[in-house]
C-alpha cells in the first residue's frame, strides 16, 4: 500500500528522470525540454509507461524490505543490545541486499519501458512484451540485468533513508509517544505532518545521496549487449564523468527531488497509519 503511493505520486517525475539519464548527451535541454518532448509526442500517457511493473513488485519489495527490516532490528538490539544509531543502518542496509534481487527485474522492465521509444514508435507494447522481448534477445539471465547495480544503490540508500527518518522523528514534533485510539484531533494531524516533513526529507537526502549509482543502474538496465553502456558500474561513472563531467553524474536531479520529497512523504505516511492500526487492532485483541 504504502509502496503504491509512493509509486504512484511520483512516477511521472521518474519518467523524466529516467529519459534523462539513459538518453545521450545533448537529447534534452533540461528536465523541462524533456517533459515537454514527452507530451508533445506520447501524451500524458507517455508519462507513465511502465506503471504496472513497479505497482506489481512493489507490494514484494515493500514486505521484504519493512520484514527484513523490522527483524534484523529487533534481533541486533535484543541479542546483541546494539544502540539504535547502529542498528538502524545495519538493518536498513540488510534489507536493501535482500530486496534488490526482487526490485532489479522490476526496476528493469520499467526502466525499459521508460525509455522504449525509438524513431517514434514503442518498442515495447507492454511490460510482458518487454520481457518476452528482453528473454528472446538476451536469454532467462538478461532478466538479472542490473540488479547488483540496484544493490548498489539500496544497500547505503536505504540506510541513510531509515537512519534519517528515524532521527527526524525522534526530534521533529508530533510522533506521540505511544500508539493509542484517544489521540486527540490535533495529535492526529501533529503525528501526520511529522510523518509528511520527515518522510519527505529523509527520501530527498537519500536520493540525492545515491543519483550517481542510481544513473549508473539505469544505463545498465536501459543498454543491450555491444552497446556502450553494457559496462559495470565503475566504468560506467568514468564514462559519464569523462562525457560531461560532475553534471553528468546527476543526470534527472531536479525530477529526482521534485519527486523524491512528495513521493517519500506519501510512503511514510502511509506506513505510519497502517503500523498504527495493526498495532491498534492487536492491542484490542489482546485486551
Amino acid at each position: 500500500m504504502n509502496r503504491a503511493a509512493n509509486t504512484a505520486s511520483g512516477y511521472a517525475f521518474d519518467t523524466v528522470k529516467v529519459r534523462l539519464q539513459a538518453s545521450p548527451r545533448g537529447t534534452y535541454n533540461g528536465s523541462l525540454d524533456c517533459l515537454k518532448s514527452i507530451l508533445r509526442y506520447e501524451g500524458v500517457r507517455g508519462l507513465y509507461r511502465g506503471l504496472s511493473a513497479p505497482l506489481i513488485g512493489g507490494a514484494l519489495e515493500t514486505g521484504i524490505n519493512y520484514a527484513v527490516y523490522t527483524h534484523t532490528v529487533r534481533l541486533l538490539r535484543d541479542k546483541y543490545n546494539a544502540p539504535s544509531h547502529l542498528a538502524t543502518p545495519v538493518a536498513a542496509g540488510t534489507a536493501g541486499m535482500m530486496l534488490s534481487t526482487v526490485l532489479g527485474p522490476f526496476e528493469l522492465v520499467k526502466c525499459r519501458m521508460q525509455l522504449g521509444v525509438q524513431g517514434g514508435y514503442h518498442v515495447y507494447t507492454s511490460p510482458l512484451h518487454c520481457i518476452q522481448q528482453l528473454i528472446r534477445n538476451e536469454g532467462y539471465w538478461g532478466l538479472t540485468r542490473g540488479i547488483g547495480a540496484t544493490m548498489a544503490r539500496e544497500v547505503p540508500g536505504n540506510a541513510i533513508f531509515f537512519s534519517c527518518y528515524e532521527a527526524l522523528r525522534h526530534t521533529f514534533p508530533g510522533r506521540p509517544v505511544e500508539r493509542s485510539r484517544d489521540q486527540t484531533f490535533l495529535q492526529i494531524v501533529g503525528n501526520a505532518l511529522s510523518a509528511i516533513v520527515c518522510g519527505g526529507i529523509s527520501g530527498t537526502v537519500m536520493w540525492a545521496a545515491v543519483l550517481p549509482i542510481d544513473t549508473a543502474k539505469t544505463r545498465i538496465q536501459t543498454a543491450y549487449p555491444g552497446s556502450a553502456n553494457n559496462v559495470g558500474i565503475l566504468a560506467n561513472l568514468q564514462l559519464m564523468y569523462h562525457a560531461g563531467g560532475r553534471h553528468a553524474l546527476y543526470a534527472g536531479l531536479a525530477p529526482t527531488l521534485l519527486r523524491a520529497f512528495p513521493a517519500n512523504a506519501a510512503q511514510w505516511l502511509t506506513w505510519e497509519f497502517f503500523i498504527r492500526e495493526c498495532v491498534l487492532r492487536q492491542q484490542e485483541t489482546d485486551s
